[in-house]
């Protein structure tokens, strides 16, 4: 599959199994405390969710994003959520103005999502046999990491995904 160029393919199911994940993922306190804490850090949640995402099907990720993933997260869901953080929850005047903004960056990490997942699905890279979930998910995140050197804060966050994660692969809402 061709990722570059600005045309957003018509085939980019917003309905995808990683995006299904992805909600399911996020309904966990932990996991998404620990993403959002990461995003502060300057992390994309959308490579964390990916990073998981394949753990949990037992395939490793590259760290390669497709360009077209990249050019959406940089022009369209960075400023939404560059905007909403502008604006304060406190000031009745402009609350509708930052829900709407909050509801339209959801929908934009959705297609970033689905953007991903068009790109990844094509690729097969899996993980060795005998690592387990959690083991792959760690390594996985630490492929999607945008710093090569981490604080022990941050190896936290990072174990709590791959608990989190192994903690969903093992209930009944298997991804």
């Amino acid at each position: 599959m061709s990722c570059s160029g600005r045309k957003i393919p018509e085939d980019a199911d917003p309905e995808n199994p990683l995006w299904q994940f992805a909600c399911r993922f996020w309904e966990s306190p932990r996991a998404q405390e620990s993403c959002l804490e990461l995003q502060s850090r300057g992390w994309s949640v959308t490579r964390i969710l990916c990073a998981v995402w394949l753990a949990s099907s037992g395939r490793s990720f590259s760290g390669q994003e497709c360009p077209t993933v990249t050019e959406w997260r940089t022009q369209v869901t960075v400023p939404l959520r560059t905007a909403r953080k502008y604006i304060t929850k406190t000031n009745p005047h402009t609350v509708k103005v930052r829900e709407f903004i909050a509801r339209s960056e959801l929908e934009a990490e959705r297609v970033e999502l689905a953007l991903a997942y068009k790109a990844l699905v094509s690729q097969t890279h899996t993980g060795s046999s005998e690592e387990t979930t959690a083991s792959l998910a760690r390594n996985n995140l630490l492929a999607a990491a945008p710093e090569t050197k981490m604080n022990n804060g941050t190896g936290r966050l990072l174990d709590t995904l791959a608990r989190e994660l192994s903690t969903l692969a093992t209930g009944e809402n298997r991804p």
